[in-house]
């Protein structure tokens, strides 16, 4: 199957995947295969929603923006999920910013077709709900972990979860980029990247990052990728 001339892959998404075939083959004319790469703006802070993402590889980050100008990550999007959830809560846009996080592919929708669909498929609509909840975990959890954890088992964490939404062990990012999404200074990743590799966990070269020990990663890591990551699960089958 392909669009726009594309090959794809859309219901590898996990909701796609799981939405009923009568409702999935209602939204199938509606999609259009994007290329999403590392930095493009996918929704502006403030901004109405125009298009809803269904990624299948690659990630997206939802990320706050301070008025001094700072910005941090709140929420990650990847091939378990869906950008565009101010839609399916009922308003249509919120003072969030989204851009691709690592490069890869997505199936878009227009805002006005999807709103349309809302109102028809009952258990597409379910499965968003479900998975508002899900996200609505994460950006707790990653609220917590900011305040209470380390910066060493934060950024094991966040390397485990672009992994899995990646689906690859070499991820293309900046140490500027890392510490936009951990808040944090670049001085404060190059030192616990140096650590990490140090210990054989990863190998990092300019704007690219290599996972070399997942298990070793999972150890270091903190409680919060195994409670978001089981939250998805359950609610994202």
């Amino acid at each position: 199957m392909s669009f726009n001339g594309q090959p794809t892959r859309p219901r590898s998404n996990r909701i796609l995947s799981a939405t009923p075939k009568e409702e999935y083959e209602r939204l199938l004319p509606h999609l259009e295969y994007v290329e999403m790469r590392r930095g493009d703006v996918l929704q502006e802070a403030g901004q109405p929603v125009s298009h809803v993402y269904f990624p299948y590889s690659g990630t997206i980050s939802v990320t706050a923006q301070m008025q001094d100008g700072g910005e941090t990550e709140v929420g990650v999007v990847g091939r378990e999920g869906m950008l565009g959830l101010p839609l399916v809560l009922g308003t249509d846009k919120a003072p969030l910013r989204a851009l691709a996080q690592v490069t890869g592919g997505a199936m878009r929708m227009k805002a006005g077709a999807f709103r349309e669909e809302l109102g028809r498929a009952s258990g597409f609509y379910g499965l968003l709900l479900r998975y508002a909840q899900a996200f609505f975990v994460q950006t707790a959890q990653t609220a917590a972990c900011n305040r209470l954890h380390s910066m060493e088992g934060r950024l094991a964490k966040w390397l485990l979860t672009t992994r899995d939404r990646a689906e690859s062990d070499t991820l293309d990012l900046t140490q500027e980029f890392l510490s936009l999404m951990l808040g944090v200074r670049r001085a404060g990743v190059s030192e616990v990247l140096s650590v990490l590799k140090t210990e054989g966990l990863v190998a990092h070269s300019r704007g690219q990052i290599t996972i070399r020990d997942a298990d070793g990663l999972g150890r270091l890591s903190c409680e919060c990728y195994e409670v978001v990551r089981k939250e998805y699960d359950r609610l994202v089958a």
